[in-house]
């Protein structure tokens, strides 16, 4: 055997892996009804149609939507997000907490490790200094139902800087902190946490699979109490409009009815 065909054989190899245990991927799919390589699910409105009034939260008509760098897109992991402020008119507009920031994150099929305030907001140089959950009663969905909803809920101390000029962090003492919640829409279900995704996303008889973080920011520094009632009204109004444009994943999973056809005697 000459030099040069030595140097195929590797390759020769490699491709007959490769094309093995793709036909073994696609054989246990079909003998056990199996779904690994998930469809792409399809967005129900673009989530830039989300109205900007939501009961009694508006956003301005000076307020634009928050774009990323394309940095960020790529660390994010998709290029479906949405993030823009919401004003709850019932109070002054300067006030601390009047103000809501929504963030949305959607992935249609390829699953990401979802980015969360936790590793996010500390990165940033935040300190992490109460971590919850917030468990919201009666909250309307799109379908008209009503039903608990939990949030991971995390305080976060507020920056300041001490006589240098140098970045220092309360230690909460105040009782005002930075707030915000998320939780997570899955395959049509709702989890407060990052390793529940996953392991929703990859129900082995789902032919879709889709993962969305929904988080809401109480903007300026906040007792936690009022940031929970402020995040309470803000879902309470928002969730079914939020719900219109994510995946209907009942829809997308129904079963064709058969018409049965009508035998003469």
């Amino acid at each position: 055997m000459t030099n040069s065909n030595r140097k195929y054989i590797p390759v020769a190899v490699a491709a007959v892996i490769f094309f093995a245990g793709y036909g073994a991927l696609i054989w246990a799919q079909s003998a056990f009804h199996l779904v690994l390589l998930k469809t792409r699910t399809p967005l129900q409105k673009p989530l830039n149609d989300l109205p900007r009034t939501l009961g009694p939260f508006h956003m301005r008509s000076t307020w634009a939507n928050e774009k990323l760098s394309s940095e960020v897109v790529q660390v994010l992991g998709t290029h479906h997000y949405l993030i823009r402020r919401y004003w709850y008119r019932p109070m002054s507009r300067s006030a601390p907490g009047a103000v809501v920031r929504l963030n949305i994150n959607f992935y249609p099929t390829n699953f990401a490790s979802p980015h969360v305030p936790n590793v996010c907001w500390e990165g940033a140089g935040l300190v992490l200094q109460k971590d919850s959950y917030l468990t919201l009663h009666n909250v309307p969905h799109a379908d008209g139902k009503k039903g608990n909803l939990t949030f991971r809920f995390l305080s976060f101390a507020i920056p300041q800087t001490d006589a240098t000029g140098l970045p220092i962090a309360t230690s909460g003492n105040s009782g005002l902190y930075l707030n915000t919640a998320y939780v997570f829409q899955v395959d049509g279900r709702y989890v407060p946490d990052p390793a529940q995704v996953s392991e929703l996303f990859w129900r082995k008889h789902s032919k879709y699979g889709y993962d969305a973080k929904i988080e809401v920011d109480v903007l300026g520094a906040t007792p936690p109490k009022f940031a929970r009632r402020q995040i309470s009204r803000f879902i309470h109004a928002a969730l079914p409009s939020i719900e219109d444009c994510l995946p209907n994943w009942k829809k997308l999973n129904a079963h064709p009815v058969v018409a049965k056809k009508n035998i003469a005697k």
